[in-house]
């Protein structure tokens, strides 16, 4: 059995405690192989934290998932994890007890995906032990060898890298999501389809060398170095959600390589956290608030002589959210295309 001692494992939750519990079943082996996870919570207003400490004391259960496959990664009959439960500051300050598991967070307040995140990695960091740190959605089943499988490629890939996985759709276990992370159109401001998406499993194997077109890896899923922490450093808060990885690897300027680990699988309940909970559903008004927002403001920060080809394209996608009847989607694109794209962040 794999010692994974050293690796810390990094979930956000929002609301979403009985997510949270179902990956966290799904992540006991490789929590009794000496992985360490932190759970930060940004200010639920579900009692998320209180029923993930009572999920970890053995009062209540994880939802089983209908499909066998999936089931199954619930199935360990192994002991719950010792908890510590500790206030943003204590963990920014780096205190932990080094016997808890499980370390909760209560962030107190909704920072969005990067600064909340990065609370979790600050606690990391200041642990001694701590070599990797894997940045999972919390809206996630693993297979029990996932993390073991991308230690692995990035122990034997010379060159200083972070690796991704083979992510699955949850509600379709048997298509490919996204294989690692996705290509950049900087031109236009704007991800690329991942190349492997909507791929038949069976057919992963056509793709084995989807990482030679990575431009980033998804944040869904990314097992990174303390030395890529330390020298790249933590992801931009400015943004609230959304293209926090883009930035974090356009800053990266190809330090680092991008792998993956294509026998590490995953399954994503896409869009759970802001409202686009089905594999093949459009995106929530919050989703188009935030991907438009972070687009403009990305662009004006790293492409500016493109932006023009931006703003375009986005006015395109108002005239394309019209066309299906998605009003109020058109409306939120709108308002971000015409607001100014360098006022301050906004949490909500």
């Amino acid at each position: 059995m794999s010692d994974l001692r050293g690796v810390y494992i990094l979930l956000l939750n929002w609301n979403g405690w009985r997510d949270s519990i179902a990956c966290l079943e799904s992540l006991l082996p490789d929590i009794h192989r000496g992985a360490r996870v932190i759970l930060c919570d940004n200010q639920s207003c579900d009692d998320s934290l209180a029923h993930i400490e009572s999920w970890a004391a053995g009062h209540i259960s994880a939802d089983k998932p209908v499909r066998s496959r999936l089931a199954a990664l619930q199935s360990y009959a192994l002991a719950k994890p010792t908890v510590q439960r500790m206030t943003r500051a204590q963990a920014e300050s780096g205190e932990a007890d080094a016997s808890a598991q499980l370390l909760l967070v209560d962030n107190a307040d909704n920072l969005g995906f990067a600064a909340g995140n990065n609370v979790g990695m600050r606690l990391a960091l200041a642990q001694g032990d701590m070599t990797h740190l894997w940045l999972l959605n919390n809206d996630t089943l693993v297979e029990a060898d996932c993390l073991t499988q991308m230690r692995e490629r990035l122990h034997h890939h010379p060159e200083p890298a972070v690796c991704g996985s083979v992510i699955h759709f949850f509600d379709n276990p048997e298509v490919i999501q996204c294989i690692g992370g996705n290509r950049f159109d900087a031109r236009r401001g704007r991800a690329m389809e991942s190349e492997g998406r909507y791929l038949k499993e069976s057919e992963l194997h056509t793709h084995s060398s989807a990482e030679q077109t990575l431009d980033y890896l998804t944040g869904c899923s990314m097992l990174l170095t303390r030395d890529f922490l330390e020298t790249v450093g933590l992801m931009n808060e400015a943004y609230f959600l959304y293209y926090e990885e883009i930035d974090w690897f356009t800053r990266a300027a190809g330090r680092f390589d991008l792998i993956v680990a294509h026998d590490a699988r995953l399954y994503h309940r896409e869009g759970g956290s802001i409202g686009s909970r089905s594999w093949n559903r459009g995106p929530s008004l919050t989703s188009d608030r935030h991907m438009f927002r972070s687009r403009i403001y990305f662009m004006q920060r790293y492409y500016p002589q493109h932006l023009w080809r931006c703003t375009v394209s986005n006015w395109l996608d108002v005239g394309k959210r019209l066309l299906k009847g998605q009003w109020r989607n058109a409306g939120v694109i709108a308002r971000e295309i015409t607001s100014n794209p360098s006022r301050p962040r906004i949490v909500q």
